[in-house]
């Protein structure tokens, strides 16, 4: 047997770039001082966190530094994004809020907004994607409400890689914005969207989820954009930090790797993607070329998916069988979301779009800038072999 490992699993994570390390290693153990501490040291470690937001800041086009608010995940920044808002018309303005979704958000957001549901403190209005995996701008705009808050939408599909039309829907939220009282905002979930277009000011919203392990940055760090006068209400206590929105002593190391992925992946974003649809394209034709054309069929439309997600429907064979013969040859690949693997419906997104029993056959293959196209042939040796 190879015992060279081939991961094909980046849309779960990614590992860090040198750069990265290099950039985090001083604050580990030389520069390791409490940004709240008033001496030398701490001073030393909130200027490395305020350089980080700034050039963070100059990335996403944001106003302030304090629409940047640093978290521990892109779970925890979708809490504080639709918990924040929920929580503060239903306590403060004295009404229970709607809020309009899609069926295939990830589950830190499909959860959050079930156990709001179960308490009675929001409405939710779920809409189903279309044949092509998009949610449909119109449909989104039909179901705003007198008490409609919020609109949550994934940029990214963590599952079928779609990108969704958020610039669209963010022009059409401004303009229906100008004649109501209480104004919609748009929250989106860009996790799996760092090399797409972060700006916020052409995406056009209000909050903005992004994470640093899906960017070859560290795990543990990610962001939430919140736009001034957005009413968010904090969900961890404590002190001041984060600008009053997030209790704790900030991960200063963590905080300084991000900004660096995030700065080298603005820096290179068209490189990337030409490189991930290199890939992805050659992995197609692989496909298109092989006798395996009958037995493996797309679930992703590339038309309008990133580059570095690939779903795919296995004809008679289930995903999870093909996984574990996969990963014993050294293979990573994946059912879906990481955090929802172990879950009975972990393709819950292809169950949406196709139906569940293809759904019980899919895999998604994700690439990285390291994937080669020598990776890609011996995976199509081992799926030759199987189906």
């Amino acid at each position: 047997m190879n015992k060279k490992r081939i991961y094909l699993d980046y849309a779960s994570t990614t590992p860090l770039k040198k750069e990265v390390i290099k950039a985090m290693s001083n604050y580990w153990q030389k520069k390791f001082g409490n940004p709240s501490s008033l001496h030398s040291f701490g001073q030393e470690a909130l200027k490395a966190i305020s350089i980080s937001r700034e050039k963070i800041k100059r990335i996403l086009q944001a106003n302030t530094l304090n629409e940047i608010i640093f978290t521990s995940s892109a779970t925890e920044s979708n809490n504080l994004a639709i918990k924040g808002i929920a929580f503060y018309y239903y306590f403060f303005e004295k009404f229970i809020p709607h809020i309009i979704t899609s069926s295939i958000e990830h589950p830190s957001v499909l959860e959050i907004l079930a156990d709001l549901e179960e308490i009675g403190v929001c409405q939710v209005s779920y809409l189903q994607p279309e044949k092509n995996s998009l949610i449909d701008p119109d449909k989104i705009t039909k179901e705003i409400k007198e008490n409609t808050v919020l609109i949550t939408l994934h940029y990214v599909n963590s599952e079928l890689g779609t990108i969704q039309k958020i610039k669209e829907i963010g022009s059409l939220l401004e303009r229906i914005n100008q004649n109501r009282k209480n104004k919609v905002y748009f929250h989106t979930d860009a996790a799996q969207a760092g090399f797409e277009n972060l700006n916020i000011k052409k995406l056009k919203v209000d909050l903005m989820t992004i994470s640093a392990h899906k960017i070859y940055g560290p795990k543990g760090i990610a962001l939430l954009y919140k736009k001034n006068n957005v009413p968010v209400l904090r969900q961890i206590s404590g002190s001041l930090q984060e600008y009053g929105l997030r209790a704790g002593t900030e991960n200063v190391a963590l905080i300084v790797g991000f900004a660096k992925a995030l700065e080298i992946v603005n820096q290179n974003r068209k490189k990337i993607n030409n490189r991930l649809k290199e890939i992805r394209n050659y992995f197609l034709e692989k496909i298109k070329k092989s006798n395996l054309k009958n037995k493996i069929f797309l679930n992703t439309l590339p038309k309008f998916s990133s580059p570095k997600i690939l779903n795919l429907f296995f004809k008679n064979i289930s995903s999870q069988e093909l996984l574990i013969y996969l990963d014993k040859h050294n293979i990573a690949v994946s059912v879906g979301p990481a955090c929802q693997s172990r879950a009975s419906n972990f393709n819950y997104a292809v169950e949406q779009v196709y139906g569940p029993e293809r759904s019980k056959n899919s895999l998604r293959i994700s690439f990285g800038t390291e994937t080669t196209k020598e990776e890609i042939d011996r995976v199509f040796d081992f799926l030759k072999k199987i189906l």
